[in-house]
């Protein structure tokens, strides 16, 4: 017997991860969302190596056509890479100079963040990085 399932189509402007499934409901997409969020805000921060922002970019790849698809699990796994290939604690001695995102991958890395719904670095108050720059002044 075959299994048939309605074909639904969501509208252009709906996530594909916002969609429902029978196998996630809202507060998985919620929290891998908020975890993958947390780790790019991070990586901004990051120094690392030429060598390891050339990982990084790959795992950036990886979490885009993730959200692209739609794949939950795809996302959450890409970004426990990409909090894997953070700076290390411990640095030897004469190895090659930590270096800030380079231009390309702060792009991506921003373009990612507000993929998920948040706010680009860019945008961002100085001293208070998650609030948003409405331009009021706070008192």
């Amino acid at each position: 017997m075959a299994f048939w399932a309605p074909y639904v189509r969501y509208p252009q402007h709906m996530d594909p991860l916002d969609a429902p499934s029978p196998r996630r409901d809202s507060g998985d997409v919620f929290d891998v969302r908020a975890e993958a969020l947390d780790v790019i805000s991070d990586a901004l921060q990051w120094r690392l190596a030429d060598a390891r922002w050339q990982a990084v970019e790959q795992v950036l790849v990886a979490m885009d056509a993730a959200l692209t698809a739609g794949d939950l699990a795809a996302l959450a796994a890409a970004t426990a890479d990409l909090e894997l290939a953070g700076p290390l604690r411990i640095t030897r001695i004469g190895t090659p100079p930590v270096l800030p995102p380079p231009p390309p991958i702060r792009d991506r890395l921003n373009q990612l963040v507000y993929s998920l719904g948040g706010m680009p670095a860019a945008k961002q108050q100085p001293g208070n990085p998650g609030a948003e720059n409405d331009g009021s002044r706070r008192s």
